[in-house]
């Protein structure tokens, strides 16, 4: 269905099933999702998944969520608004040429944090704090679902080795096989480290800011049980690319994080073989996805980054550490 008729489909359901009439506009980003703007402007976020969404996994996303604003979480999360039944999902089965469901979600106003041109050191120690702060409201929460894993589960990123072969260059196989051997050196300690349930893609992209502060975090898409370090290094991974010092970026981002939740000496010692496994499993997927569509505008803004950021780990060496 080309995107015309999609978002007339779309528009429709949001009139029939929500009482929303307005505009559509496509936002960033791999998934599907969309702004829609009413007379007084953009108003709420529509999320299209397809069928093979397990509800069960969308259930949990919502009780997630609930759990931490009733836990006290001192940032705004996405609030889904339920439909005129009194559900949190509408499907769109009969309009769209494969099944699919809708979610719409109360608009959080703030700029994404990725827009900013400079992130102040300041910027970059509140984001620790936040992911700490996440990592403690969400230490009681647990549902079915939230064990489960997905294609950017970083406990699992050794799944995607087998893509490499997908790469042509003999170099770039060979910094690829480095990352992910760095990541499976630290994979026997997953057992010894403390689990929760994890946001999963703590990137500037899902991260709100007004002016030099926090106000929200959004797409928690990603979520599942990990270890709780996990989504601390999922997030330094991306404020180390494109800088000239990718380990005193981390090393702020740490600071903030441990002066709300210290870090075990066996978390620390994992971070940057997790970033290895991050930034390998980032680009195995780019070259997965350029054999479906090599001209997506959505999927590849990461990978020459992803590529330069493990090449300076390995040049660096991870007897290096993430400053303190």
């Amino acid at each position: 269905m080309n995107p015309e008729n999609r978002e007339q489909a779309i528009l429709e359901c949001l009139k029939s099933n929500y009482g929303l009439v307005g505009t559509l506009t496509r936002l960033s980003g791999e998934n599907l999702n969309y702004l829609i703007s009413g007379e007084r402007g953009p108003s709420h976020v529509v999320k299209i998944v397809d069928d093979d969404m397990p509800p069960e996994v969308v259930e949990m996303e919502n009780e997630a969520l609930n759990y931490a604003v009733s836990a006290g979480f001192s940032y705004r999360l996405p609030k889904i608004m339920k439909n005129s039944r009194g559900n949190i999902e509408t499907g769109i089965i009969e309009r769209i040429n494969s099944p699919h469901r809708l979610r719409v979600i109360d608009l959080i106003e703030g700029e994404e944090l990725h827009k900013s041109s400079d992130i102040s050191r300041k910027m970059l120690k509140n984001v620790g704090k936040m992911i700490a702060e996440l990592c403690l409201v969400m230490q009681g929460f647990d549902h079915p679902a939230a064990h489960r894993s997905h294609r950017w589960n970083l406990v699992d990123a050794g799944r995607h080795r087998d893509k490499i072969s997908l790469e042509t260059d003999a170099a770039k196989r060979a910094l690829l096989e480095w990352g992910f051997d760095a990541w499976a050196q630290v994979r026997v300690q997953f057992d010894h480290l403390p689990w929760t349930f994890i946001h999963g893609d703590l990137n500037p992209e899902n991260i709100l800011v007004k002016s030099d502060r926090i106000i929200g975090v959004v797409d928690f898409g990603d979520s599942c049980m990990n270890p709780a370090v996990c989504d601390l290094a999922i997030s330094i991974t991306y404020f180390m690319m494109n800088t000239e010092k990718p380990l005193e970026a981390a090393g702020v981002v740490v600071a903030g994080y441990e002066q709300i939740r210290p870090l075990q000496e066996v978390e620390r010692a994992v971070l940057l073989p997790l970033v290895c496994g991050r930034l390998a499993t980032s680009v195995a997927i780019s070259l997965s996805r350029r054999l479906i569509d090599p001209n997506n505008p959505n999927w590849f803004g990461s990978e020459a980054s992803a590529r330069r950021l493990l090449s300076q780990l390995r040049d660096m060496g991870l007897e290096k550490t993430i400053p303190e």
